[in-house]
């Protein structure tokens, strides 16, 4: 297996984590405006202290997710354009790295 073929299926999977956290954040977002309807339609699961801490404190698993998504996307975009893109890897880690530490500071 080649690191394109592992770039695809990384581009896969955290799609589906980024789609879950986009759908989080939609909703908490709403439970942030009108808190007592979201809490009726999700059984009082969702409530507006559950809601704030989704909305507003992201975490470092998305941080991380969204950034190896990225750079998963270029590594196949730069193998479609005939380019060889290891060096992306080292970048993106970096660049999560970075991220963390902005949100951690």
């Amino acid at each position: 297996m080649n690191r394109v073929s592992i770039s695809f299926f990384i581009l896969g999977v955290t799609s589906i984590v980024l789609i879950l956290l986009g759908l989080l954040t939609a909703v908490s977002g709403l439970c942030l405006v009108k808190p007592d309807v979201v809490e009726k339609a999700t059984a009082g699961l969702l409530t507006y202290a559950a809601c704030t801490r989704l909305h507003l404190y992201w975490s470092i698993a998305a941080i991380f997710v969204a950034v190896v998504h990225g750079v998963a996307g270029l590594d196949v975009w730069l193998s479609r354009l005939g380019l060889d893109g290891w060096w992306l890897w080292p970048i993106g880690a970096g660049a999560a790295a970075w991220f963390i530490y902005m949100y951690l500071a």
